[in-house]
């Protein structure tokens, strides 16, 4: 009885597979070693040392990603950010590739801080994290799709605390009834 009172109990985690498995990270290294090959396939037909020198930090990354027990993928997020590195060092040969690459390390990225206008769900609401912060300098504000002029949620913190109660990120193509992309509401209704 004493331990049932007392205990504190901690909420469901997911194993290191079903992380994985949840932020499509197996789909998303099998990705990039097919990334690695078209790199060294295109720097073996460049006539400039930009894409050999982009292989190379790339292949570095990479092997450190494959060792690191809690891989940061910050740096291929960047990289293929549309219009970025991997687009100017392959062009449309890699444009398939990279966008996935891209979507999955973007929705990982959004999945670990709130991040501006990422769309999310809690308790049957939709909603959109604000470009905006107060105090702390953190974002979490969240303006839910509503009719409402203001229903905005303060959820500035670690996101994991957002998750934890029931909260997802969600695809960044879903649409609002109520309010545009950035949280504005959307004018014209009838």
């Amino acid at each position: 009885m004493f331990f049932r009172l007392f205990h504190e109990r901690t909420p469901h985690r997911l194993s290191k597979s079903d992380y994985w498995r949840k932020w499509e990270l197996f789909e998303l290294f099998k990705d990039l070693r097919r990334a690695e090959e078209l790199l060294i396939e295109v720097t073996a037909e460049a006539e400039e040392s930009i894409p050999a020198e982009f292989r190379d930090v790339f292949i570095e990354e990479l092997g450190d990603l494959e060792g690191a027990n809690i891989p940061d993928f910050t740096t291929i997020w960047n990289w293929f950010t549309p219009g970025r590195e991997w687009d100017c060092v392959v062009g449309d040969k890699g444009k398939d590739l990279g966008r996935n690459i891209f979507r999955i390390s973007n929705k990982w990225k959004r999945g670990q801080i709130f991040f501006p206008l990422t769309k999310v769900w809690l308790n049957g609401k939709y909603g959109v994290v604000l470009d905006r912060t107060e105090g702390n300098s953190l974002y979490g504000f969240i303006r839910w799709d509503s009719n409402k002029s203001e229903d905005i949620e303060d959820w500035r913190g670690p996101i994991g605390r957002f998750l934890a109660a029931g909260g997802e990120v969600i695809s960044q193509d879903y649409e609002f009834e109520f309010i545009n992309d950035d949280g504005s509401i959307v004018t014209g209704r009838s």
